[in-house]
């Protein structure tokens, strides 16, 4: 979302800048001061402007606090208001850390701050943005990964409400008990929420993207691999689940042959690492709602769904015979759901005696290709599609034609191209109730591509 943050003075030269992502280069800050800065210093008058300035693909998202602007550069279309949203909260956090000093918030964010406190304003920078997206503001939060950040001040800290008579000591206004030290350290939680039924959906979504040849040979795979969770659950329950140890291998272990390794793990910040690290399980009290609890990449030991055998034969300058053999391999109860191959022709061509063993396929000139589609392919099945198509003699289109790759897209449940399968998933609270458990898998395609 964020590809890089700038502090700008009112001079506009540049007090801090940070990039999270690849895609711009730090010149670009001369671009913001051009157009925006320089034009505001240079002109009297009072007129409106826009937080947003947007030149080509590039979008400048700025606010200004005191002489000082701190801007957002983006790249592509992204939510501009979600982005005023997290500099208006960063100008408050940085106005309450630095005026820490003088135990009371500044009112304004001058140079002179942002220079004297660099070490610790750069090193919040990295904190609550993490490879582009924002993460979390909470102080709380910031505390324990921020050293610079001292927690005795006066000025992080709430006053105590005066409790009425008529309230029970130990209880809040609802005679709720109070939260836990370590329940006051979950921002992303709130007390108090209460179900009917309470349910857990675990759902393990990858997306495989494969390049093979005309031999049905692989020569690219890899899966894009994430755990959603919705949890629609009562109280501060504390859930945890595990891989099984046969099958999962993280990419600091020593690999072995069918093992399935995960690399470049992330996780959300409600797991408890330490857990993860010492016992292999995903430990963790989850926000409410749905959120990613995890994402993962897989290069290795990969469940191809499909392979396709291409046959394309020239016939002289002007025909061409097409023989395309798809063969699924997983179980064969299992259907995936919207197949659709599309198998590219020469421009100019006229098919005909198109024929498939299943669903259906029809020929798209605009787009100068065979569109096979099937509602539902079930695993261990060999199914073929023929056709001729027929180029005018005189042109020189077979000849120079590329051969662009045939691709192929499909929906396969409780699936894993990985390997990746959950042994258990558990849910303890204090109230002992009852949880509906649900565990799905799924896997789609991503870029399935077979050259020939």
């Amino acid at each position: 979302m964020i590809t890089g943050l700038f502090i700008y003075d009112a001079k506009g030269d540049i007090l801090m800048s940070k990039l999270y992502k690849d895609g711009i280069k730090r010149n670009i800050s001369d671009v913001f001061r051009i157009q925006v800065i320089n034009q505001v210093s240079s002109t009297r008058s009072k007129e409106y402007r826009s937080p947003v300035l947007t030149l080509g693909s590039t979008s400048f998202v700025y606010i200004k606090s005191g002489k000082i602007w701190i801007c957002a550069v983006t790249r592509s279309n992204q939510d501009c208001s979600l982005i005023l949203e997290f500099l208006y909260k960063l100008e408050i956090l940085l106005r309450t850390v630095l005026g820490s000093d003088k135990k009371k918030q500044l009112t304004q964010l001058t140079d002179t701050y942002i220079i004297t406190s660099f070490p610790l304003v750069y090193e919040i920078l990295g904190e609550v943005v993490e490879f582009g997206y924002p993460i979390n503001l909470d102080l709380n939060y910031l505390k324990k990964y921020v050293s610079d950040i001292n927690d005795n001040d006066s000025i992080f800290k709430i006053a105590p409400l005066k409790r009425k008579p008529s309230i029970k000591a130990g209880g809040n206004k609802n005679n709720e008990p109070p939260r836990s030290p370590e329940e006051a350290n979950i921002s992303w939680r709130a007390t108090g929420i209460k179900y009917r039924r309470n349910e857990i959906f675990l759902n393990v979504s990858e997306r495989i993207n494969v390049l093979m040849n005309s031999q049905s040979d692989v020569l690219r795979s890899y899966v894009d691999g994430s755990i959603q969770m919705k949890t629609h659950l009562s109280g501060m329950p504390l859930c945890r689940f595990g891989f099984n140890e046969n099958t999962v291998l993280l990419s600091n272990d020593e690999p072995k042959d069918g093992a399935v390794t995960l690399e470049d793990s992330k996780f959300h910040q409600c797991v408890q690492l330490n857990v993860f690290e010492t016992e292999r399980t995903i430990q963790f009290i989850p926000p409410d709602g749905e959120f990613q609890l995890m994402g993962y990449n897989c290069n290795s030991n990969i469940n191809l769904p499909f392979r396709v055998y291409p046959q394309i034969q020239e016939i002289g300058r002007s025909k061409l015979m097409y023989k395309i053999r798809v063969e699924s391999f997983y179980p064969e109860k299992l259907p995936a759901t919207n197949v659709v191959i599309k198998i590219p022709t020469p421009k100019g061509a006229t098919p005909s005696n198109i024929s498939s063993s299943i669903g259906k396929c029809k020929f798209h000139p605009e787009d100068d290709s065979i569109i096979w589609k099937c509602n539902k392919f079930f695993g261990e099945q060999d199914h073929v599609l023929t056709a001729e198509v027929e180029v005018n003699s005189k042109s020189d289109e077979i000849l120079y034609w590329s051969r662009p790759p045939i691709t192929l897209d499909f929906l396969l449940d409780m699936f894993s191209s990985s390997g990746l399968t959950v042994k258990y998933l558990r849910v303890q609270e204090k109230s002992n109730y009852r949880t509906v458990k649900w565990v799905k898998y799924s896997t789609k395609a991503g870029s399935y591509e077979i050259r020939y």
